[in-house]
């Protein structure tokens, strides 16, 4: 039996043929003191190490500075030299951009006269792209105070939502991507209210706030799931995994997609038929590679037994995505998944799964590759897998209409 796993992406500017486990994706932080404070940026890129993808990050975050604030002259971001010196000195392939959270807690479409929002993102969107056409932009739609700050908020909560609501307004003209940080943030503090995200200032981020910030955006640059990871900084390993849990449900939840423009973030899907793999869509060039090493350059592949294969392509834009990731595996058992309208994530994973779906689930049940049942313990809407041995195994729905059955990777 057949099946995908992990979707991997990332936008390079070499040639494909070049490309094998050496590709690096470089990732410009533009901000203040919240992406600042204890170094999230290189939260990032240890979230992109424990995952093996090579990063370069770089930060232009001095405190207090805003995108387009016009009482800050050339401090402000759209006006600094030094920012657009720094934006010049990489072929950036993503820059996340963090204003000054106040300016989206308004009413909707309402920002401050004082604030050139859209203008200034909109400059620094041309810059970054000015230098490398294939750039996308990663908008931070973050937090505010913790208590709120009425008539913006009676609760932290209500302000994330209007922070959210106002990241939609402004990308209605930019087109790029909406990190949904604050939705994580919701669910984390609805969810363990005892892991406090504020600062002792109730404005900044703590160590979890910032280490659920950088989940946020590994997982909305990379679309590659945290859970699975094994990074948890300087946090229990408890508190680390239910963070990584809730940046997986805002980033992968699917109405949250379409929201956030995260699918602006391409990464070509393959096809398979008869043993042959091949790209949706059409591309100037090919480079296909099994378990990292380079395999061929023609625009289908037939497969060569059991692995892991991807495919990176150049479009006729020059620009160079790398597709999901196909994995050839052998099991026992078949599955009936096609439209059944059940969705799981991470897969693979390590510790648990989260179920997204809108039947009712009356049992659960899961198989391993030989067909013999596996005892496992289900909270809600998260099946847990902790003490399962790696491997591939089947997962069983037991729905009104009959099983539903999906295939599961396990990794150590």
């Amino acid at each position: 039996m057949k099946f995908h796993i992990r979707l991997l992406l990332s936008f390079l500017l070499v040639s494909p043929v070049l490309l094998a486990q050496n590709d690096t994706t470089r990732i410009l932080f533009i901000g203040n003191s919240f992406t600042y404070y204890h170094n999230m940026p290189q939260m990032v890129k240890a979230f992109a190490d424990s995952a093996d993808k090579p990063v370069i990050v770089g930060m232009h975050a001095p405190g207090g500075i805003s995108v387009g604030d016009t009482v800050q002259g050339n401090m402000a971001h759209m006006n600094n030299p030094v920012l657009f010196q720094l934006i010049r000195s990489q072929k950036w392939d993503f820059a996340v951009i963090q204003d000054n959270q106040g300016r989206f807690v308004r009413d909707s479409a309402t920002f401050p006269g004082s604030s050139k929002v859209v203008q200034g993102h909109l400059n620094i969107m041309d810059s970054v792209k000015a230098n490398n056409s294939c750039a996308k932009i990663v908008l931070f739609a973050g937090w505010a105070f913790k208590n709120g700050s009425p008539p913006f908020g009676n609760t932290g909560i209500e302000m994330i939502e209007r922070i959210l609501v106002n990241y939609c307004v402004l990308n209605d003209t930019m087109k790029e991507v909406i990190a949904p940080i604050g939705e994580a943030w919701i669910k984390s503090h609805s969810q363990v209210p005892s892991v406090n995200l504020w600062d002792a200032d109730d404005a900044h981020p703590s160590y979890a706030g910032s280490y659920l910030t950088a989940s946020v955006i590994f997982s909305s640059i990379f679309s590659t799931s945290c859970t699975a990871l094994m990074y948890n900084g300087a946090l229990p390993a408890l508190t680390a995994a239910n963070l990584r849990a809730f940046a997986d449900s805002a980033v992968f939840k699917i109405s949250h997609h379409s929201k956030y423009n995260l699918g602006a973030v391409r990464h070509p899907g393959l096809n398979y038929s008869s043993g042959v793999l091949s790209v949706v869509g059409n591309y100037s060039s090919y480079a296909w590679y099994k378990d990292g090493a380079y395999i061929g350059s023609s625009a289908s592949m037939a497969t060569q037994g059991n692995g892991y294969y991807q495919a990176i392509v150049e479009e006729n834009d020059g620009c160079i995505l790398k597709t999901c990731e196909y994995s050839e595996l052998t099991t026992g058992l078949q599955d009936n998944d096609l439209a059944s309208n059940i969705r799981l994530y991470p897969n693979p994973t390590r510790n648990e799964v989260f179920i997204e779906t809108n039947q009712k689930i009356e049992n659960i049940q899961l198989w391993d590759a030989a067909g013999v049942p596996v005892t496992l313990a289900r909270f809600g809407s998260v099946v847990s897998l902790t003490g399962i041995k790696p491997g591939c195994y089947i997962l069983e729905f037991g729905l009104k209409s009959g099983p539903v059955r999906k295939k599961i990777v396990v990794v150590d």
